[in-house]
């Protein structure tokens, strides 16, 4: 019980939950459209990450076809900033696909923390947003205690 699908489910309800929950307490996030549209990509990627260890998962695949993707463009345009992005999206989704195995490291806090890391850039509510979504992927392959 632990396909993409259920990461989903499971990572879109306690994501849901969480940033509901700080926006009325806390007054985290705005609502907003982007800021929504925001944390709906978050959880969706992330509640997936931990499976960027798998070269079947469907985040891998989604992954690749963004790097060509953003690749083409960035050399098409001549635009150093989407062709380097582009190849490092291509080079971090092969590393963590052949080069981890399923259900090690990349299933564990400690990756989840350094995946959370590029979040810090949208600030704090985004960044915790991102690991919640992580580590509800974690608790649907009931390895939810995996620090490394």
């Amino acid at each position: 019980m632990s396909g993409y699908k259920t990461h989903l489910l499971v990572g879109f309800i306690v994501g849901i939950i969480f940033f509901i929950t700080t926006w009325k307490f806390l007054g985290w996030f705005d609502i907003s459209l982007v800021t929504i549209i925001i944390s709906l990509g978050i959880i969706v990627i992330y509640s997936l990450a931990s499976d960027l260890d798998h070269p079947l998962s469907k985040l891998t695949w989604v992954f690749i076809g963004c790097a060509i993707i953003i690749l083409i463009l960035g050399l098409s345009f001549k635009n150093d900033f989407y062709t380097y992005f582009g190849v490092g999206l291509l080079v971090f989704t092969f590393i963590c696909a052949k080069c981890f195995k399923h259900r090690k490291f990349i299933h564990s806090w400690s990756a989840g923390i350094i995946f959370c890391l590029p979040l810090f850039f949208l600030g704090i509510e985004f960044t915790l947003l991102g690991f919640i979504s992580f580590l509800s992927h974690l608790f649907a392959d009931k390895i939810p205690f995996k620090f490394v």
